[in-house]
């Protein structure tokens, strides 16, 4: 169990205070204890800039966890590995797999891991921990590995596809996300939620037993979410009792804004810079 957790946005859309810079992306540091895992890398344009704004270094790391294998939070895994030496990188293998976006005009854009990212994981392959399944990353803190999908797909189709040709559709069969125990309740953390935020927490649930958490945060992928699924999304959160809900990245501004009226003063606002302290302080 993790008494002490802090949670810093390094990267994401928006920017939470002045001489931050935003992407479209993700990167989150998290202090657990006296352990510091980083959570996706964004695209890899602000990650340094950002950390060094904020007066935090990224060394040392105990580990860096990627939800998925999209570049928008794999980018900035090159600039990392130069610099730090993580004891441990935990990815689901189908993350190194093409990935693309269907253009309405062709050619179709390639989101998958930049090359960049590739060639420094073959650098250090002795560090990998391939999450085929739920995956320990430091005491207290665990991957949830691939997610099952409920039967009934609760999100609307993205577009996104295996093939340059937008022909195989993508399952995205590497979003995971990260769960964390603490005094105060279960703490979740969630990339993109490609798998669905009712399937997300439907496996954290099945992995702790716990059908109450603390803290929900990261993003949830819910722009292009119909009224259906956005109930459905908001259901699975006021099950658990969430006390704190941090969306950001890809959630939306619509799903915020319901998301918002549904939960109240439960929801923050969030940008790089944001530090949610959780567990004891």
């Amino acid at each position: 169990m993790i008494k002490r957790l802090r949670v810093t946005v390094l990267a994401d859309n928006c920017v939470a205070a002045r001489d931050l810079l935003a992407e479209h992306g993700l990167s989150m540091l998290i202090e657990a204890d006296d352990r510091r895992i980083l959570f996706d890398t964004g695209q890899g344009k602000v990650l340094r800039a950002n950390a060094d704004a904020l007066g935090i270094s990224l060394s040392p790391l105990d580990a860096v966890v990627l939800s998925h294998g999209h570049d928008d939070h794999t980018g900035g895994l090159a600039g990392l590995l130069r610099e730090v030496s993580p004891s441990a990188i935990f990815l689901h293998p189908a993350a190194m797999q093409p990935k693309y976006a269907k253009s309405e005009n062709p050619p179709h854009r390639s989101i998958g891991m930049p090359e960049s990212s590739r060639q420094a994981l073959d650098a250090v392959q002795d560090r990998i921990v391939w999450t085929r399944s739920a995956t320990e990353v430091v005491p207290g803190a665990w991957c949830t590995g691939e997610i099952p999908r409920l039967p009934v797909n609760e999100q609307t189709p993205t577009g996104f596809f295996l093939d340059a040709d937008c022909r195989a559709p993508d399952p995205i069969a590497d979003d995971q996300a990260l769960f964390i125990d603490t005094p105060n309740g279960l703490v979740v953390i969630a990339g993109c939620a490609h798998a669905g935020v009712v399937s997300t927490l439907d496996r954290v649930s099945a992995l702790t037993g716990h059908t109450q958490g603390l803290a929900l945060a990261g993003g949830l992928h819910l722009g292009r979410a119909t009224y259906n699924e956005l109930e459905a999304s908001a259901n699975a959160i006021g099950r658990r009792n969430f006390q704190i809900l941090a969306p950001c990245h890809c959630t939306g501004m619509r799903a915020q804004s319901y998301l918002r009226a549904r939960f109240h003063s439960r929801v923050q606002d969030v940008g790089v810079g944001i530090r949610l302290v959780l567990g004891e302080r």
